[in-house]
């Protein structure tokens, strides 16, 4: 299979006189899940935004595959990025959803065929609980033909089960696109990632262990107990 990589740096991002993000690099490849990790309004979502490139800002580089991009949102085989706000159309049936999301047949067939979508097909988007929905819009982005998925906040509001049904998609899913992800929930994000970065002060440190993790991000004695 061939490996894609995605590289984003010189990242200078300002709410006002405010600095969110600084000079900030990060890099994914294909088969490789980047954990994300920050407190509340230092940049993480921005940063998805940017890469997917909803979001403006005059400082960045964004290459995949080394070739430059500004906004990779609109070149449909390259970006997919799952918002923390519901973005499904809310009367719409699983099953039309499918079939307005996916083009390639034998992947609508292995998404009706999916042991929690199936049962629902018949169901609109609003009768769905937090779980059901988040699993199918993970599943949805995955099923894409994309490289790169970026996800901010999956398992936010989710309970134990939805949240390793969606770490099993991650898995499942890993070998032929490029993750990036981001949630406050850091156990889970520290289990899935293959590497791990905090955004601090507007810059975006490689982590090598987790009680690096410690004051920065969480109480000190949380992973050297």
């Amino acid at each position: 299979m061939i490996k894609h990589e995605l590289e984003v740096d010189s990242v200078i991002l300002n709410f006002g006189e405010r600095q969110i993000l600084n000079d900030v690099y990060l890099k994914c490849s294909t088969n490789e899940i980047i954990g994300l990790l920050g407190r509340n309004g230092c940049g993480k979502s921005s940063l998805l935004k940017i890469i997917f490139g909803t979001q403006f800002t005059y400082d960045k580089n964004i290459r995949i595959d080394k070739k430059p991009y500004d906004r990779p949102c609109l070149k449909g085989n390259l970006v997919a990025y799952l918002p923390q706000h519901e973005f499904l159309p809310q009367s719409t049936s699983i099953k039309k959803i499918i079939e307005m999301f996916i083009r390639n047949r034998q992947k609508r067939i292995n998404l009706i065929e999916d042991e929690v979508i199936h049962k629902h097909l018949d169901k609109k988007v609003y009768e769905l609980s937090g779980g059901e929905l988040k699993y199918l819009e993970v599943l949805l982005l995955f099923s894409l033909d994309v490289k790169f998925v970026l996800l901010d906040e999956p398992f936010s509001g989710l309970s134990p089960l939805h949240k390793d049904k969606i770490k099993a998609l991650l898995n499942a899913n890993k070998h032929e696109k490029g993750v990036i992800i981001t949630d406050h929930d850091y156990r889970n994000i520290l289990e899935v990632s293959d590497r791990i970065f905090l955004i601090n002060d507007g810059a975006c440190k490689p982590i090598q262990n987790p009680q690096e993790l410690e004051i920065l991000y969480v109480p000190e004695g949380t992973f050297s107990k």
